[in-house]
């Protein structure tokens, strides 16, 4: 969270957060599969804000 605040003013710190949350979620979306929780906590919460954090990422190379 820090990092992505930081990265306000620093962008390529902005960039390693960024793709530091992605892979975060990626692991939990990954996580929750094998536990066999696919619920509507997962789609509605992992998945959301993997897709949310990917929409970021590619936003901030747009702008």
């Amino acid at each position: 969270m820090i990092g992505l605040i930081a990265g306000i003013w620093i962008p390529g710190i902005a960039l390693a957060a960024n793709t530091g949350v992605i892979v975060y979620f990626l692991s939990a979306a990954t996580a929750h599969i094998r536990a066999r929780f696919t619920g509507q906590a997962f789609w509605l919460n992992c998945l959301g804000m993997l897709a949310l954090s990917i929409v970021v990422l590619v936003l901030s190379f747009a702008v």
